[in-house]
């Protein structure tokens, strides 16, 4: 199946309905991710409260916290897989009742069995939006045409960062109005309970849309469902000689035979090496910072003028900086190509790690550590850095790590590949987020250092070893 370079003047009207559908298809994938970044946003205004209510320590608060990305580490590892065996259609629509768990019983853990409960429903939870994260690239990339896959897939982060900003403005309205996160807000239930409610919303927007997407026509193959296979490629790519795209694809399974490989064969075959540029790609995503550069955001916001209770405007700022970032990644990633935004991408962020690193070095110390009060100069560099670093990320490091992810690899290997990059990601995520506070407590400005120093790497990482794959068909991939 050669790459084509499809002249967007001349598409006709079926061409034109076939790539509405798949970017429909696309949109409702992505409201696993979607509620990946609601539930962390909703957890992050609840914590405190959640905290107080269990009467938490700072340790047993952020297993609390950490608990999702667990959750999610689990999801991750075996949804790829396990949708090589009942399809990627399936597999999204059993997510939706993990997240309807969590949402239930995660408002009334209180009464129902206390902090360990609370755990078991973020656990509970994290299997559900860790799965989706992961097969929900592999399924967009498995339906969508090549010359708008990547924009397609990059939805994804669009969708985390949306799902983060609307329960943003959720906790800010549920808290304000009764007066705190920790205060009843109704029907006896506090603030922070009916903040876990909302998540209902998200949970059966996924549940039903779900039901209503087309499996995937690779998966279709896998099976032996040609016909039906043969049926969504038309809806969902309109090509015109739809049995050359089926033989392809079933070729591509390796020797014409449908075969899927699972996580301990792959890393015993040829295609282990790809397999690890991906898992490096997820490490390095979460090595540069996207986590810690934010722990400190209230305090460079404090110092360039904004109070202490101004944290919902500094989320609407930091927020608009991020869908600036992420919708110019998913514009010009199927012009500009995957490497080239993760190099130009990752020169940004490593510089505006270093402008961080750098003021945290030199700014005037306080009794509590730096304090850029003593210095609103050096304040708004580092608040320019932070915004400079949400362009970088969002339009690069960010949507196209679930871009490569989807489509980097044979299909053959898609759903055991996909779960180990996947996670990969969870996995150094959870590392990051438990070594953080430590490692700020040791020194603010070396743990900077020490993201600009991957941040660095990442970049000669991707131009040695990261193969462009924009415009190339799935089943060219691993040529």
């Amino acid at each position: 199946m050669p790459t084509v370079a499809v002249d967007k003047s001349r598409l006709s009207l079926v061409q034109i309905q076939a790539r509405r559908r798949a970017t429909l298809f696309a949109l409702i994938a992505t409201l696993g991710p979607f509620f990946y970044g609601f539930e962390g946003m909703v957890l992050n205004g609840a914590i405190a409260a959640v905290g107080s209510d269990f009467k938490l320590g700072p340790v047993a608060a952020g297993v609390a916290g950490a608990a999702g990305i667990i959750g999610g580490f689990i999801g991750a590892i075996f949804a790829g897989r396990i949708s090589d065996k009942i399809g990627r259609k399936t597999t999204l629509m059993l997510v939706g009742p993990f997240l309807l768990f969590e949402a239930i019983f995660g408002a009334f853990s209180p009464v129902l069995g206390g902090y360990f409960f609370l755990i078991a429903c973020r656990v509970i939870g994290g299997i559900g939006f860790g799965a989706a994260t992961t097969v929900a690239p592999g399924y967009v990339a498995e339906i969508a045409p090549a010359d708008i896959r990547g924009r397609l897939i990059g939805f994804r982060q669009l969708a985390i960062i949306l799902g983060l900003l609307f329960a943003a403005i959720i906790n800010f309205s549920v808290s304000h109005a009764a007066g705190g996160s920790d205060a009843v807000a109704a029907l006896g239930l506090k603030a922070w309970q009916w903040m876990f409610l909302c998540l209902l919303i998200p949970s059966l927007a996924f549940m039903i849309l779900t039901a209503i997407i087309p499996e995937s026509p690779r998966y279709l193959v896998s099976v032996g469902r040609d016909a039906e296979a043969k049926e969504i490629l038309e809806k969902v790519s309109a090509e015109q000689d739809l049995d050359a795209s089926i033989d392809a694809i079933r070729a591509s399974f390796g020797a014409n035979e449908v075969v899927k490989m699972g996580i301990i064969q792959i890393m015993g075959s040829k295609w282990r090496g790809l397999v690890l540029v991906g898992a490096a790609i997820a490490a390095f995503q979460q090595l540069t910072g996207t986590n810690g550069i934010f722990f400190y955001s209230n305090m460079l916001f404090q110092a360039v003028g904004f109070s202490e209770n101004s944290s919902f405007q500094q989320t609407l700022i930091l927020s608009v900086f991020k869908i600036i970032g992420v919708t110019a990644g998913i514009l010009l990633v199927d012009r500009v190509g995957r490497k080239r935004m993760l190099m130009y991408g990752g020169g940004l962020i490593f510089v505006a790690l270093g402008i961080v690193a750098t003021v945290f070095t030199i700014a005037p110390h306080g009794e509590n550590g730096v304090d850029l009060t003593q210095a609103p100069v050096l304040g708004w560099f580092a608040v320019g850095a932070l915004c400079l670093f949400l362009l970088g990320f969002t339009s690069s490091w960010g949507p196209i790590f679930s871009i490569m992810m989807g489509e980097m690899f044979p299909n053959e290997i898609r759903g055991g590949a996909m779960s180990i990059a996947s996670g990969t990601d969870f996995l150094v995520n959870f590392i990051v987020v438990l070594l953080f506070p430590f490692l700020v407590n040791w020194s603010p400005a070396g743990v900077y250092w020490i993201f600009f120093v991957f941040g660095v790497l990442a970049v000669i990482f991707t131009g040695l070893f990261v193969k462009e794959t924009a415009g190339k068909s799935l089943e060219e991939m691993g040529d």
